[in-house]
């Protein structure tokens, strides 16, 4: 039999061929149309780490059919190879194999594959040739990668702070989920450069210009501005970002953060603000008082100059009369202030007839009102009207809005007092002078705020009279508004108290006495309080209700009465010289005598800690000066 005779072309083109395969920079695997391998390259055998002799290759060169494999049925990868047979280039998905899950050695492996059908000349699959490419280390890069953004994501999404991220030439491409909840925007809305959207027009040019640099010097980037909150207020933020660089230095993207700092700045802007009122305070104090030592130093100088001439004398007293005059009222009024806004003014509560304040208040400033040429009109309701209060202290309410209203209006202008009753008395002191500017109005009624005098000074006065007005109108139950539109507008001041209806006004008191319950049993009662009036009067208010009642005004008196004889109950005022009332009351609690006995606090302290503080001290019942004796009576008798 003559055997075949294979051209020489042929066989240099099997070689060149044998040669590229072997020498091929990827992993090649060919198989039969029946599934079996019929060569691997060397690639391949790098790739499985299965070289000659190694029981993983000879088995896959021998007996391994991969048509036939379960594993790889169940990995999904036999549907692509049936489509590569059938004559179909196909792309096999990254999968992992092991070549311990065919029982043999090996290193496990993600790849990635392609399956190219070979072709006869007549178009029939004769072999199906595997293209690998290992993928693990990129696979497990991505992996890694996403369990890093993960974690990241987790731990920007906890911060308290917004965060944000930005690719190098500024455009935003991350925000955690606190950034929409505090702007309110769906979620990817801000990417790019629509972030923006959200700042405050007025402060769009800064941050931009401010973010500009940043980007263009690597420098970092920190400004105050303000975002719009998903409530639709512009609330202050701290922003400030970091350039992320690569190994080499390259900037590669930038990491930022926003704090919310609304509350902060307003407090520290206000805080500044309170410190430059005090400022101008202390420095008006200084001018009021100065004042009226220059003439008292000069009338001095006179009357050792000419100590015989009685008309100078007379008129160096003068001089020096007046300006002391005017320096103890000075300091009456910061003194005033002091003691009402510190709770320290007892109010003598009686029914009062306010048309009848109103006219003392307007006779008080009358002067002043004519020395300065204004108009004044009054509008009042018919009737009497009465509220319950201290009469002195509703006039000095009135006559100090009714004194602003005078000093802050020019010559000839126009005052307006009316009075309005509905279930409450509504007293409005109206003028049309200097205004109120916008950002003052808020601080009115605060210590140390005063409006801009003019380069006369005729204003005067330190600007205490409105916080001495807000403090007694709150004494008596009441509330007091201010309204101004603007520097030069005018402005009006209006106090609101509860309305007192009574058929007889001078009948009120006695009937009051008469409608408290008289006592049901005699208890003996012990009063502290260092305001004798107030001390004596609630004690005969007791007795005439039939219980026997002690006084005294200073703890250590009442320690000394408690030890001589039980007492039923003690009414204890809080701001006692020596021993306060909260510790007042503990001593006496220790005292054998004062474990069954009813503590009532009766004082001028009302703050919610002041009550918390009566809790703990050990009082039953916690009264607020001016209290409703009716409540007093019945809690007394366990009521």
């Amino acid at each position: 039999m003559t055997t075949p005779v294979v051209p020489a072309a042929a066989v240099q083109t099997e070689q060149r061929f044998q040669t590229l395969f072997e020498q091929a920079p990827f992993s090649v695997q060919l198989l039969s149309v029946d599934g079996r391998t019929l060569r691997v390259n060397r690639a391949w055998q790098d790739l499985w780490g299965a070289h000659e002799g190694d029981p993983l290759l000879e088995f896959v060169l021998s007996e391994y059919d991969m048509l036939a494999d379960p594993q790889l049925e169940a990995k999904g990868v036999t549907p692509y190879l049936r489509r590569a047979f059938a004559g179909e280039a196909v792309r096999i998905p990254a999968i992992h194999y092991d070549p311990a899950e065919i029982g043999q050695p090996g290193i496990a492996r993600w790849v990635e594959a392609t399956a190219r059908p070979i072709k006869t000349p007549d178009g029939r699959v004769a072999e199906v040739m595997l293209i690998h490419e290992d993928v693990t280390e990129r696979l497990l890069a991505e992996r890694q990668l996403r369990a890093s953004e993960a974690q990241f994501r987790t731990i920007a999404d906890a911060m308290p702070q917004m965060v944000f991220s930005t690719l190098p030439d500024g455009h935003s491409d991350y925000f955690n989920r606190q950034t929409y909840e505090f702007t309110g925007v769906p979620p990817g809305s801000m990417n790019g450069e629509r972030w923006a959207d959200i700042v405050h027009p007025d402060d769009r040019e800064a941050v931009g210009e401010r973010w500009r640099h940043s980007l263009e010097t690597g420098e970092p980037y920190e400004l105050e501005y303000r975002l719009r909150h998903r409530s639709g207020e512009y609330r202050w933020v701290l922003g400030r970002a970091l350039a992320v660089r690569n190994e080499q230095g390259g900037l590669v993207r930038w990491m930022g953060t926003c704090t919310d700092i609304d509350e902060q700045k307003r407090t520290r802007d206000e805080l500044l603000a309170s410190n430059r009122r005090k400022d101008d305070f202390l420095a008006m104090l200084a001018h009021e008082l100065r004042n009226p030592l220059a003439p008292i130093s000069t009338a001095a100088h006179l009357l050792k100059a000419a100590p015989a001439d009685p008309d100078r004398v007379q008129r160096s007293a003068e001089i020096i009369e007046r300006q002391v005059r005017h320096m103890t009222d000075l300091v009456d009024d910061l003194l005033d202030v002091s003691r009402v806004t510190r709770g320290l003014v007892a109010l003598d509560r009686r029914p009062v007839e306010m048309k009848a304040v109103l006219s003392h208040a307007i006779e008080q400033v009358r002067p002043l009102i004519e020395a300065r040429g204004h108009e004044l009109t009054t509008r009042m309701p018919s009737g009497d009207v009465h509220v319950m209060g201290d009469r002195s202290r509703l006039v000095q309410v009135v006559s100090n809005l009714l004194n602003n209203a005078a000093k802050y209006t020019p010559s000839d202008g126009a005052l307006a007092v009316t009075m309005a009753v509905d279930e409450d008395v509504h007293i409005r002191v109206a003028d049309n002078g200097t205004g109120i500017e916008s950002e003052l109005l808020p601080h009115v009624f605060e210590l140390f705020t005063q409006g801009a005098r003019t380069p006369d000074r005729t204003q005067g006065g330190l600007g205490l009279g409105l916080a001495l007005v807000k403090s007694l109108v709150e004494l008596h139950g009441g509330r007091v508004s201010a309204e101004s539109a603007g520097r030069g507008l005018g402005a009006a001041f209006t106090v609101t108290l509860p309305v007192l209806k009574i058929d007889d006004p001078a009948a009120s008191a006695s009937r009051a006495a008469m409608s408290l319950p008289r006592a049901s049993r005699r208890l003996r009662i012990l009063v502290v309080d260092d305001n004798q009036d107030a001390a004596e009067t609630l004690g005969m208010l007791l007795e005439t209700l039939g219980h026997e009642v002690h006084l005294a005004h200073d703890s250590a008196r009442a320690l000394d009465a408690a030890a001589k004889g039980a007492f039923d109950a003690y009414v204890l005022d809080i701001g006692l010289p020596g021993l306060d009332g909260y510790e007042l009351a503990r001593r006496l609690r220790a005292q054998a005598s004062g474990v069954a006995a009813t503590f009532i606090a009766l004082t001028g302290y009302g703050s919610a800690d002041d009550k918390h503080r009566g809790d703990q001290a050990g009082f039953d019942h916690y009264l607020v000066k001016p209290a409703d004796l009716g409540e007093l009576a019945r809690l007394l008798q366990g009521g």
